[in-house]
């Protein structure tokens, strides 16, 4: 079922194009990435989509009863509640179908946060409040997600964490729409669907043109690696195996390596 559908949607800035001609879907259980350089328009669409301005023209339509959470680029409120006071009021203003607050807790402790919950929201660095503007967009559990520039000022422990929340959510049947830059390409494999923004407007991203390297725990049931994976193997060491492999067949391989009782650990980009 479609959760949003945008159709040839344009939005102007004193007289020049933040982004034009936009189309594209979100439907149950599917995740979106957009990437783009600085100044691409990837900001003004998610805020359009938020209803945090309105296209000059062109429609946003979500599905009856869609529930969105949104994480801005950059949150401008200045918040002085501690990180736990204002995780409980985000919670509390969702209701029903919010986390629980042991749960709330349980996901503030996933992203490091158990040693901050205390602290006032405005004194904390920039990555910890982007880790707090993430947990307040998720804990209501909302139906349509969307996070602008998730990753920034976050190391690969809690990129991939973020990542693991967002498939969680989209397991249980959310959208997800995620924006980043063109350096964030590595998260790509992440998302059903992928696309950049290129000269204000939204193109389909080629996942053939994106290497990733898989890498895979040597386990005591390991079985031999196929001929057909050995040609993708880049390096061996202290039972630890590294497959050099086009992203778009990511998923067929990681399943097949799990088949054969290797332990996936993790993927990273490589420049193509």
């Amino acid at each position: 079922m479609k959760l949003l559908s945008v159709r040839d949607l344009s939005f102007q800035r004193q007289g020049y194009f933040a982004y034009k001609h936009v189309t594209f879907s979100l439907s149950q259980k599917e995740s979106v990435s957009i990437t783009g350089d600085s100044g691409s328009g990837k900001t003004a669409l998610l805020e359009t989509l938020a209803g945090l301005n309105y296209p000059d023209s062109g429609t946003a339509s979500y599905t009856t009863g869609a529930r969105v959470g949104f994480m801005p680029q950059i949150e401008t409120e200045i918040i002085n509640d501690s990180v736990v006071e204002h995780l409980e009021k985000i919670r509390q203003l969702t209701g029903d179908l919010a986390v629980r607050s042991d749960q709330a807790k349980d996901l503030a402790a996933y992203m490091g946060m158990s040693p901050f919950m205390d602290r006032k929201v405005s004194t904390l660095s920039v990555g910890l409040r982007q880790r707090v503007s993430f947990l307040a967009a998720v804990i209501g559990r909302p139906n349509i997600l969307i996070l602008d520039d998730p990753f920034s000022f976050q190391n690969s422990t809690y990129i991939t964490n973020m990542l693991e929340i967002v498939k969680d959510l989209e397991d249980n049947g959310s959208g997800i729409l995620v924006a980043g830059p063109m350096n964030d390409s590595g998260v790509d494999a992440y998302f059903d669907t992928n696309y950049q923004m290129k000269a204000k407007s939204l193109e389909p991203k080629n996942l053939a043109d994106i290497n990733l390297m898989l890498v895979f725990k040597i386990t005591p049931d390991s079985m031999a690696i196929t001929k057909e994976l050995g040609a993708f193997v880049a390096a061996e060491l202290d039972g630890v195996v590294e497959l050099k492999v086009p992203a778009i067949h990511k998923d067929a391989i990681i399943k097949t390596m799990i088949e054969l009782n290797y332990q996936f650990e993790g993927m990273r980009n490589l420049e193509v």
